[in-house]
């Protein structure tokens, strides 16, 4: 009462990390320690708008993304058992080796086996020293030429298997990390338009059905565009499809592109006509590559940056999957009222 009737009053908004409005007060709340963000607004009128506004977005954003979110949900833990198999059959052909060893064993010993047999205790020459004894089990419906016939075989089934499989390993981890990133994007959406843009990259990604024929094809939404303080122009990716076009079709090779270091998000690109950008401008656009990544809610976040033309697809990958060299980091934040005053 005492800080009311003194005129000391001030608008404060609590947020969740990822910014997602919590509760708004007249004074600085200081009980959430760093579970939450408090940020001072610039009047009550802008913070209870804000507040009732950006609650309802959310909310409705997330009810009309539920579907698709389950659907890739559903998708992602599909890939995740079949890769905790196929790692598991993996590891069962690390064990070749000794079916090869097995084979040589038995043609080592050839003059002194005999049909019927169904143990061969001989000599170890792959033991340490070559002093050991190993016991090999034989079918003893087959020749001894046949029995090292089949360990052979069993030798070559389980490398060519081990090729096989590292091979479809490496593809489910990268639609892994694609599936991983659509989730990003999808918690990242601003809007139904943002939604709509997501379907249509899974749907050619074949995880949903196209829409019907009927319906009127929607324009493509432009990438989020930003004015740095030195007047450099900013574009921000808001899907996969869209950070590939940006990248790889919108850019200039001496453009400079930025993406949060180990975190799902924007294709960040510096328009700087093959100059180099000065540091505030470079500090600016890594704060939009920190807010629209999954490492919203950190309070600093790593971003890579290089030049456009160190910025290659990723081979076999899906949109806006890329490896780069020749980069450099720089830490920033995700700040959201920097966001709003260099947004055009």
């Amino acid at each position: 009462m005492r800080l009311l009737k003194s005129g000391g009053a001030e608008p404060w908004m609590i947020t969740d990390m990822d910014e997602t409005p919590r509760d708004f007060s007249f004074t600085r709340i200081m009980q959430y320690e760093g579970a939450m963000n408090v940020r001072r607004e610039a009047g009550f009128s802008e913070m209870l708008d804000g507040y009732y506004t950006r609650a309802a977005q959310i909310l409705r954003v997330k009810q009309r993304a539920s579907a698709t979110t389950k659907t890739v949900k559903n998708a992602r833990d599909r890939i995740l058992r079949k890769l905790s198999a196929q790692r598991e059959e993996l590891a069962l052909t690390g064990r070749r080796d000794s079916n090869r060893e097995c084979g040589d064993i038995i043609m080592a010993n050839m003059h002194q086996m005999q049909k019927g047999q169904s143990i061969l205790i001989a000599q170890d020459f792959y033991a340490l020293g070559g002093d050991g004894v190993r016991e090999i089990k034989l079918d003893p419906m087959k020749t001894p030429q046949q029995n090292a016939a089949k360990y052979y075989k069993e030798y070559n089934k389980a490398k060519n298997a081990e090729r096989f499989l590292s091979e479809q390993i490496l593809l489910g981890e990268q639609e892994l990390d694609y599936l991983e990133s659509v989730l990003s994007e999808i918690g990242l959406a601003e809007g139904e338009k943002d939604l709509g843009e997501i379907r249509r990259e899974l749907a050619l990604a074949g995880y949903i059905k196209t829409q019907r024929k009927g319906k009127e094809k929607q324009a493509e939404s432009a990438p989020l565009r930003f004015q740095s303080s030195a007047g450099a122009e900013i574009l921000a990716g808001r899907n996969n499809t869209q950070n590939e076009k940006l990248t790889f079709k919108t850019a200039y090779k001496t453009d400079i592109w930025m993406h949060s270091q180990k975190f799902h998000g924007a294709h960040v690109i510096v328009s700087c006509g093959g100059g180099t950008p000065d540091e505030t401008t470079l500090s600016e656009a890594a704060s939009v590559a920190a807010y629209y990544s999954s490492a919203r809610g950190s309070g600093r976040v790593p971003v890579d940056y290089t030049l456009v033309k160190h910025v290659k697809k990723r081979s076999g990958g899906r949109p806006g999957m890329v490896i780069y060299t020749e980069h450099k980091t720089i830490a920033a934040i995700p700040d959201e009222e920097l966001l709003k005053r260099l947004k055009l």
